[in-house]
């Protein structure tokens, strides 16, 4: 009678270690998988300051994306140029903080495109921000938008020689119904 008291105690034991390990594995799990998802969301974060950054860089015209808007003016003021609306893209890394690096693992691509208007040039950018040890993993995208004020420059400072031939009027609600 003893020995079946003591073959119970073991079986029982037996079942209790299989149930353990089956918890711990189930929770090894759950917190491998909350500390994937917590370096994603840090990633994210970061590329969300980057785009601020490139937002601001954009925005104020510093080096290298202001060299690369003046380029794309340039291209669409050329006469001899059949790019209606020419395009650029433009590729920069950077790292953690935020701060551009030429080996950091935040790769910013940059595609802006130069729209002429009536006065003034308008480029628009958008941004897509990926983790150079991840390509496919797509961080942040954003678009922005920034306007060069042309002929109303030339008019405030004097300028003789515009052609408002190609400016027209904007149709009113009013002048449509009629």
């Amino acid at each position: 009678m003893k020995a079946r008291k003591n073959r119970a105690f073991f079986i029982e034991t037996l079942i209790i270690t299989f149930l353990l390990l089956v918890m711990l594995t189930i929770l090894v799990r759950i917190f491998g998988a909350a500390a994937q998802k917590s370096r994603y969301a840090a990633r994210r974060t970061e590329a969300a300051q980057i785009a601020q950054n490139v937002v601001t860089m954009f925005e104020s015209g510093e080096d290298p994306i202001g060299t690369a808007q003046d380029a794309l003016i340039d291209k669409a003021n050329d006469e001899y140029s059949d790019d209606e609306t020419p395009i650029t893209n433009l590729t920069l890394h950077f790292d953690g903080n935020g701060c551009m690096s030429e080996d950091g693992p935040y790769e910013v691509s940059l595609l802006m495109t130069c729209e002429i208007r009536a006065v003034g040039y308008m480029i628009t950018g958008n941004m897509s921000i990926v983790n150079v040890n991840n390509p496919e993993e797509d961080l942040a995208q954003l678009d922005t938008a920034r306007y060069y004020p042309d002929a109303v420059d030339a008019v405030l400072s004097g300028d003789a020689d515009i052609d408002f031939g190609e400016i027209s009027e904007i149709e009113t609600e009013t002048e449509a119904a009629s």
